[in-house]
């Protein structure tokens, strides 16, 4: 599929270029590699769209599954905490801030934070996030709808774990020490993750709610590395086997609404 090769070609080659002109992780640099490299789908649907003559569904009229979708990245991120204390003690909020912050009890850390990550999520993460729901969620679904929503979310899932291999392999995304293992742990993830973003796409009626799931994911997922001793990139987390088992759970729960 042209789309898809072209994707796969800008984004791997964005990745490869950042690489060789030093861009790493912690660089100032890195901010913008991924915010480029989160668009290089949404460009590339944008273009083949308007060339296919298919429309891509923008309509920005919010219902209830907008704020699901808005929602669930929150219990997801809570409950892999949970989940991830086996493999790694509880450390909190605290150590994250500069000695001299005032003193906050660790409730109102977390609260603050996480509506921190919620706020991110529908503003700036939606937007970037956008970039990527054009092509996942947007192109590829209207190109591969008459094969049904779970062979069609197995197939986009694929794709879209395998396209953050070179984020991996090269820069350490989410899995910074096990970054081998990681591009098929990325793949489970997305895998896993897909359905969620189809279902709120479908009863949203628009790409944005996808958006919106994804981008507050983005920005409260990270808490659940941060407040969880990081062991195993594996083992913990929203994108480790807590995360993973949390969201295929809630896909036997899809699987008979969809």
């Amino acid at each position: 599929m042209k789309a898809l090769y072209r994707t796969y070609g800008l984004s791997w080659g964005l990745a490869l270029l950042g690489y060789a002109l030093g861009v790493r992780p912690g660089s100032p640099a890195i901010l913008a590699l991924g915010v480029l490299y989160m668009w290089a789908p949404g460009l590339v649907a944008l273009l083949f769209a308007r060339r296919e003559g298919i429309r891509l569904p923008l309509a920005f009229r919010p219902n209830r599954y907008w704020l699901f979708a808005w929602l669930f990245p929150v219990p997801l991120t809570l409950l892999s905490v949970l989940l991830s204390l086996p493999f790694g003690a509880y450390r909190g909020l605290a150590w994250a801030f500069p000695e001299n912050s005032p003193p906050l009890p660790e409730p109102l850390l977390l609260v603050l934070a996480l509506f921190q990550g919620m706020v991110a999520g529908a503003t700036v993460n939606l937007l970037v996030a956008l970039g990527e729901e054009l092509m996942w969620r947007g192109y590829l679904w209207e190109k591969f709808r008459e094969r049904g929503f779970w062979p069609a979310t197995l197939e986009i899932g694929f794709h879209w774990g395998l396209w953050h291999a070179p984020l991996i392999l090269l820069f350490g995304h989410n899995y910074p020490d096990e970054r081998l293992l990681g591009v098929p742990m990325m793949i489970l993830f997305t895998l896993l993750l897909t359905p969620v973003l189809l279902y709120v796409r479908e009863k949203g009626g628009s790409v944005w709610p996808a958006a919106l799931l994804h981008g507050t994911l983005n920005g409260v997922a990270g808490l659940s590395l941060v407040l969880v001793e990081r062991t195993n990139d594996l083992l913990v987390g929203v994108v480790g086997l807590p995360g993973l088992s949390l969201l295929a759970l809630f896909n036997l729960w899809l699987r008979r609404r969809v």
